[in-house]
């Protein structure tokens, strides 16, 4: 049985548990990280679909909560995460954001934008509705949709007419806009190659969300984890955890691991470390990868009809260009019927909107996971959540991919009641390879290109 004693033992290597062990490490604390595959950030860390939320598109939503937990995201990395060389999120003329680029960028710097459905769009056709609930649900959404873009719109505005050098925080100030910032300036018609939606009925806005390079991302947080001393336990599955006196005895395959406190990132099997598992929700989404892409086009079709939704970005993987569309399709991971129609809805509403869809080389769906500790209300909820669970025992949930940043800083201070560091230490790239593998989806389609290579190679024996 080997033991060693750390500040902090963190169960889970999703992009939630690697970013609060780094946050940790880098601010002088001994941590471990424990990982139960072989590689980190594998599982819904690696299914999400490379967007990465700044708040655009919680600006349609009437509450300020959410909006400003996700630009404060934006401010959490510009204070804390300025020293890895690939966050390049930077403040530019004016106090403007600005994106440089390169390969080992986390960001590029492609706005996902909006073409958003009008109220002349067959969505909100009164002639067509299943039921009583439905019609009330469409004049609804036909009396406030027009309301609730133009909140959508004030707020892109204040988002890029901040000054980020500025006195007021962005989190503050871009929630709150009203009416006097709306401007119908910002508003285009689409004309995008490739997507079959209507001109008429449709109009653009360019959003502030980015596509980003999950990996890369995940390769820098290894790196300081390294570099700041952390260490790494993959291929390791938690049994349980035991108090002994002052300890904390992660037990694991026949280790113990010993440490002060424990914080457990463990995903959608975080119920079996909770007293209520019931308090934990998982969602599955249905995404859609395709290789050749459908087109160059990020974008989001704006709808209030959230399963009408559709949206599309496109990534690259061993210099090839490949689609992720995703929609407004949820399910119960643990029914395949409800798993099953999700996909099927999500196929069709791409038939419909893609035309080169079924040309494709690969077409293949799967399915992402989104853990959630429900409010009280049974609503969404699209916050980070830290939890005390049990005497120096914490629970936390990113809510998404992007909020693991804001998470780790404010899980630091939640159980240190100490500023966390802001300088890094980076060991060599090297140094994180055998940790970090590819997304869900471009191992899909770095898949099908290897065997088109394979296949290729004999015609070229065959000539030469």
């Amino acid at each position: 049985m080997a033991r060693a004693g750390y500040d902090l033992a963190v169960i889970g290597g999703g992009i939630a548990g690697l970013a609060v062990a780094e946050m940790f490490a880098r601010s002088g604390r001994s941590v471990v990280l424990i990982e139960r595959n072989e590689q980190l950030c594998q599982e819904a860390s690696a299914s999400q679909h490379g967007w990465f939320h700044f708040g655009s598109l919680y600006s349609i939503f009437p509450q300020n909560q959410f909006l400003r937990t996700m630009v404060g995201g934006v401010e959490d990395l510009l204070a804390f995460y300025g020293g890895f060389e690939g966050m390049n999120i930077a403040i530019g003329d004016g106090g403007k954001l600005a994106f440089p680029s390169d390969e080992h960028a986390w960001f590029r710097d492609e706005p996902i934008e909006y073409i958003v459905c009008a109220r002349n769009d067959p969505d909100f056709d009164m002639r067509r509705f299943e039921g009583v609930r439905d019609y009330g649900r469409k004049i609804g959404f036909l009396l406030t949709w027009e309301m609730a873009i133009k909140q959508f719109i004030s707020r892109h505005q204040r988002f890029h007419k901040h000054n980020w050098q500025g006195d007021v925080p962005a989190s503050r100030w871009i929630p709150r806009a009203g009416f006097s910032d709306y401007s119908r300036e910002v508003i285009t018609k689409p004309n995008n190659p490739g997507v079959a939606l209507d001109h008429d009925t449709h109009f653009r806005i360019v959003g502030f969300d980015r596509p980003m390079r999950a990996m890369a991302i995940v390769a820098d947080l290894v790196r300081s984890l390294i570099g700041s001393g952390g260490k790494i336990l993959t291929g390791t599955e938690v049994d349980r955890i035991e108090k002994v006196g002052e300890a904390r005895i992660i037990h694991a395959k026949g280790n113990s691991i010993e440490a002060r406190s424990v914080v457990v990132a463990g995903g959608k099997w975080l119920g079996q470390f909770l007293d209520r598992g019931s308090n934990v929700k998982v969602l599955g989404s249905p995404l859609l990868v395709t290789y050749p892409a459908v087109t160059d086009f990020n974008f989001v079709r704006m709808t209030p009809f959230v399963e009408k939704s559709v949206n599309h970005l496109h990534h690259s993987v061993r210099g090839q260009s490949y689609s992720l569309i995703g929609g407004g399709y949820f399910a119960d991971p643990d029914d395949p019927a409800a798993v099953e129609r999700a996909r099927e809805r999500l196929l069709t509403m791409a038939r419909s909107v893609f035309s080169g869809l079924d040309s494709a080389e690969l077409i293949e769906t799967y399915l992402g996971y989104k853990t959630e500790i429900v409010a009280k209300s049974g609503e969404r909820n699209y916050q980070y959540i830290i939890r005390e669970v049990d005497d120096r025992v914490h629970a936390i949930i990113p809510g998404k991919f992007s909020l693991g940043f804001s998470l780790a800083v404010n899980t630091y201070k939640r159980l240190t009641g100490a500023e966390p560091a802001r300088c890094v230490t980076l060991a060599p790239r090297d140094a994180a390879l055998p940790f970090v593998g590819l997304t869900r989806h471009a191992a899909l389609v770095s898949t099908i290109l290897e065997r088109m290579e394979v296949a290729a190679r004999p015609a070229l024996r065959s000539r030469a």
